[in-house]
């Protein structure tokens, strides 16, 4: 364990909004500016003008609602492509939509995107108007065909784009080069959401809404914010303020009935909400559909849904998925351990199995590159067709470097797309030890060995600042999350008394050199760390936050990492 402690910085610009020196501090060194990144107000969000294509695609949408031609909404089986087709589709039929229907595709029928034949069935259905979120710049054969069929096309997507782009009749993506929206890191939900609020803007110019209230897209922010942190993007300034606003609906219990059937089966308490609990409650069991077989994705019904009792019965059912999901992925990898041990001391690790279910294929190599620090994809398939799943590290670009296998080895990789991080590609089974070696290659060029792991800590916390008031004021400069990390502390501690809690957690008790002592807890302890024993001397990394239960509020103290001296 390498803590790393964060710079000081000049925080200086800021002692006029805030008094405690260790909050400014915190602030500072996460890029905080002004008073407006302070106070993080929705009505300072960037403005849609700037998006490529905004005025094509909320002309085309606008025009479409007023002739009332049926629209299809073509999203994508993960979070942020289940909240940004459910927001499609609520926020369509509120700007005045007729008929609205939605497409998405199964990880192991349909694949990525919107398909060739999913465009044939909206064709007989009527359909005038094809909607991406959350995909489209990479699904050129699939567009260029709708566009040959005589749909008009709109492709909403967050996703690094190809040289050659599809033939849509506009295209928005913030990763777009002639793009100039300030914030690259919107979600495929984030961008539609802007799209729309044009769209509105459009609508109120051509008097559509004389003699009627004007939508409010804003009341669909909880989706957004789901759909930011179920993809990991980054909490620049601007998505801060989009996931607040979406967080703060979400605690009032003014979201989608959904969203409220969904944290009560996983015991989510719902006026303390966070980035936390939706990323490791709320999320997976979205997600859980999508990743193991079924005819049906669950998950869209339930955004969709205004009925309590079938939101009740669906996330119900979603629970069951995740639970059915966790018994497959236990199963998968201890085989991916076994596997990965093989390549321990490989600048990267490549597996397959054919056994392996696709849906789980991002899971895996997650805590694969956890265990191993180092880029990992993951392959399964039982075809001539293997599709892999990549997790990466810091300073390696998962998706950059498959554009580089792609232009040294054209015929290596049948398709690829994604983000920096995380990323997707399939593969012939017979070019798997080639990919395979050029793969490690690269990595080994651009990381060199296998590296430490760093933590990245605020620093020491002095005791006197270990109480429940100090954690209700770094809570309120929430929300924390991919870069805007929670504050964590570190020091050296005698450990008092030690418990195993559950069976998997680890309760101390543990005393500072001034004498003063911390009640704190180690979630999912590692073996190392049962190892841990009374009258030991250990260095722990830690934050302070409120556990929220049934209307009240105590102090939390979570340890991240603990280790003996």
């Amino acid at each position: 364990m390498k803590i790393v402690r964060r710079d000081f910085v000049d925080d200086s610009h800021l002692e006029n909004y805030i008094s405690d020196p260790v909050i400014r501090q915190i602030l500072a060194k996460r890029g905080i500016k002004t008073e407006q990144d302070i106070t993080c107000q929705l009505s300072d969000i960037y403005h849609y003008k700037d998006l490529h294509d905004i005025e094509k695609a909320s002309s085309i949408i606008a025009d479409a609602i007023i002739r009332q031609d049926p629209i299809l909404v073509a999203g994508d089986y993960d979070v942020d492509g289940i909240t940004g087709t459910a927001l499609g589709v609520r926020a369509l039929k509120d700007l005045g939509a007729g008929a609205v229907s939605y497409y998405v595709p199964s990880r192991y029928e349909g694949g990525y995107g919107v398909s060739s034949e999913a465009v044939d069935k909206a064709i007989e259905q009527g359909v005038k108007l094809l909607l991406t979120v959350d995909n489209g710049v990479s699904c050129k054969e699939s567009i260029d065909y709708a566009k040959s069929r005589g749909l008009k096309v709109v492709i909403t997507d967050h996703h690094e784009t190809p040289e050659n782009l599809p033939n849509a009749d506009a295209i928005v993506d913030p990763k777009l080069p002639t793009d100039e929206f300030p914030s690259k890191n919107l979600c495929g939900a984030g961008v539609l959401f802007y799209v729309l609020v044009a769209t509105r803007a459009r609508l109120r110019e051509l008097d559509y809404y004389k003699g009627r209230p004007i939508p409010r897209i804003g009341r669909f922010l909880d989706l957004v914010a789901l759909g930011t942190i179920g993809d990991v993007m980054q909490l620049d300034a601007n998505n801060r303020k989009l996931v607040k606003y979406g967080f703060e609906r979400i605690r009032r219990g003014e979201c989608l009935v959904g969203i409220k059937a969904l944290a009560t089966s996983c015991r989510v308490d719902l006026p303390s909400i966070n980035s936390v609990s939706i990323a490791f409650d709320l999320c997976p069991r979205l997600n859980a559909p999508g990743r193991i077989k079924l005819e049906n994705n669950p998950a869209v019904s339930l955004m969709l849904t205004d009925d309590e009792t079938d939101a009740s019965i669906i996330a119900r059912e979603l629970e069951m998925c995740n639970k059915r999901r966790g018994d497959y992925e236990r199963v998968f990898l201890k085989e991916a351990c076994e596997d990965a041990q093989k390549q321990a001391g490989n600048s990267a690790i490549v597996l397959y199995r054919p056994n392996w279910l696709v849906g789980l294929g991002g899971l895996i190599a997650s805590r694969i590159k956890e265990k191993f620090s180092v880029p990992c994809f993951v392959f399964s398939g039982d075809g001539e067709e293997l599709s892999g799943s990549a997790r990466s590290v810091p300073g390696f670009s998962i998706v950059k470097i498959l554009q580089a296998l792609s232009e040294k080895s054209p015929d290596l990789l049948i398709r690829f797309g994604g983000h920096a991080m995380a990323a997707g590609a399939s593969i012939t089974r017979e070019n798997f030890e080639k990919f395979k070696m050029l793969f490690n290659q690269i990595a080994k060029e651009n990381l060199g060995s296998p590296h430490e792991d760093e933590i990245l800590s605020d620093g020491e916390l002095s005791p006197n600042y270990i109480n429940i008031s100090f954690a209700q004021d770094l809570e309120s400069y929430s929300p924390w999350g991919n870069g805007f990390e929670e504050p964590c502390f570190d020091g050296e501690f005698t450990v008092e008394d030690v418990t195993l809690v559950g069976n998997r957690h680890l309760r101390f008790s543990l005393r500072s050199d001034d004498g003063s002592s911390m009640s704190a807890i180690k979630l999912r302890a590692t073996p190392n760390e049962r190892s841990i024993v009374r009258n030991m001397r250990v260095q722990a990394v830690y934050n302070v936050g409120i556990n929220h239960y049934m209307g009240s509020q105590r102090l939390e103290i979570k340890v991240l990492a603990i280790e003996p001296v």
